[in-house]
């Protein structure tokens, strides 16, 4: 069977079996349905597309009597890439650097010669339709999707140099060296090593990285010669992102006790100085990506990301200044936050009125409020469990980094109302946007690259599942921290 598909981007015909659904026959053409945020498991129920004209779940809709598929033009979506900024100078030809984040791609394109920034950008990551978390996309892995997903990686890697080159008025042929960095599982993705190994225990992936291979692999086009590097990881779970993003923070020079958290669909975390650090990661789930809320959705035009208690009644900013649509991640903590402040949130969890109307017909339900509880009670454990096993206590905390494209949007008093992050005052909080881009940056330079390998040297990683305590702390923190004294 032959069915015409039309994206924003080009128009194809596919051939397709009759038995396949529809989502997974245009995966399987190198097109992507953007709204699949649970893999095409039938939870998030978002992977829309018109077949024939009609409005139709494509996970759940057979290819078989289908003629013509349209696939909606998605909201852009603000991929941060501020933290990154000029390199030393000394090498030749341009350099690129790539952050590959589960929600979203920056790159950033560098003259060697003079270390100057030509140029950033960057977009929802394209693996999208494969799971909004990591293990979504092992398990995509596993069913067999594994060659799409690197295909579609490197190709959307390959799609942002040439935006930069364009903008930039240079020839892709001129870059000589690409730095990349990502959770474990992002690095393995593109390199087309498997990843499944690293969704079962005892999490062992098929490369720690921080080695050189010739850019070739990867991508056309570049200089003859030209060079690839992936960026050290601690472990399965804590990926080359954390150590580069914590080098990019000053992580060999830190003084006092640093607490660093990276939260995604993750909550990779780190404890220590620049005399050694200690990390973990925790499986915080979609929640906070937007996925699997009600009425959730990543951060792009028509998302609540911002909720205030404006004389008893919660006020709400909407991205783009237009009708509500949903619901973002740093919009549910601060929905959260708000309603424990106007009591209709009680400490359990338990919402006076559910769903709760937000605005223009966005709400939060009680589901949303457990998913919420869950994702926060296991990166608060995480915490808890490094400070405990290292013998340390909050007090000592004298620095907490936050890191990542959520933790820039995220409002660091919502998230210590809630009990997500370890109880220190504001004062002690750091923001620093992409800290992981702005070390795949440094990365270009060989001595970027010797310190992010001797950070990882520095740095221990502890192993979280079977630990009892941090069992003991998950349950403890499930309910709401309600105390206002921060």
């Amino acid at each position: 069977m032959n069915i015409k598909v039309t994206s924003p981007a080009e128009e194809k015909i596919i051939e397709v079996s009759g038995d396949e659904n529809l989502l997974n026959a245009i995966r399987a053409n190198g097109m992507q349905v953007p709204g699949a945020a649970c893999g095409g498991k039938g939870k998030c129920r978002k992977c829309w597309v018109y077949a024939d004209g009609k409005k139709v779940l494509s996970c759940e809709t057979k290819a078989e009597g289908v003629h013509e598929v349209v696939i909606p033009e998605p909201e852009e979506i603000n991929a941060v890439t501020k933290g990154a900024q000029d390199i030393a100078p000394g090498g030749t030809g341009l350099g690129v650097a790539v952050d590959i984040g589960t929600t979203t791609v920056a790159t950033f394109l560098y003259d060697l010669e003079s270390g100057k920034m030509l140029g950033k950008t960057g977009t929802r990551n394209a693996q999208r339709s494969y799971g909004a978390d990591v293990i979504s996309r092992i398990q995509a892995w596993s069913e067999g999707h594994g060659e799409e997903m690197t295909t579609v990686i490197r190709k959307q890697i390959s799609d942002l140099i040439d935006e930069l080159c364009i903008v930039a008025r240079r020839d892709r042929s001129e870059i000589t060296f690409v730095s990349v960095v990502g959770n474990t599982v992002m690095q393995h993705i593109p390199e087309g090593l498997s990843p499944v190994a690293i969704g079962v225990a005892p999490f062992t992936p098929e490369s720690l990285f921080g080695d050189i291979r010739p850019a070739a692999n990867w991508l056309d086009g570049l200089c003859d010669g030209a060079q690839l590097y992936l960026a050290d990881c601690m472990a399965g779970y804590v990926g080359g992102d954390i150590t580069a993003g914590l080098y990019a923070s000053g992580g060999l020079e830190a003084e006092g006790l640093w607490f660093y958290i990276d939260i995604g669909t993750n909550g990779e975390m780190a404890l220590g100085n620049k005399d050694g650090w200690v990390s973990c990661a925790t499986a915080a789930g979609p929640a906070f990506e937007g996925a699997e809320i009600s009425c959730g959705m990543d951060g792009s035009a028509g998302a609540i990301d911002k909720i205030t208690v404006v004389d008893g009644d919660l006020q709400c900013h909407v991205i783009g200044d237009v009708t509500a649509k949903g619901l973002c991640g740093s919009g549910l903590i601060d929905a959260v936050s708000c309603l424990l402040t106007v009591e209709e949130l009680n400490e359990a969890g338990r919402l006076d009125e559910s769903p709760r109307e937000l605005r223009d017909g966005v709400s939060i339900c009680a589901d949303d409020i457990r998913q919420v509880q869950l994702a926060k009670a296991a990166i608060r454990a995480g915490a808890e469990t490094l400070l405990a096993h290292t013998g340390h206590k909050v007090e000592e905390i004298t620095k907490l980094v936050i890191a990542g494209g959520f933790g820039s949007y995220m409002d660091a008093a919502s998230a210590l109302h809630i009990g997500l992050l370890p109880e220190v005052s504001l004062d002690k909080i750091v923001h620093v946007g992409n800290a992981a881009g702005a070390g795949a940056s440094l990365a270009l330079t060989e001595w970027g690259r010797e310190q992010i390998a001797e950070l990882n040297r520095r740095c221990v990683y502890f192993e979280l599942s079977g630990d009892k305590l941090f069992r003991d702390f998950y349950v403890d923190c499930m309910a709401f921290d309600t105390d206002d004294d921060d």
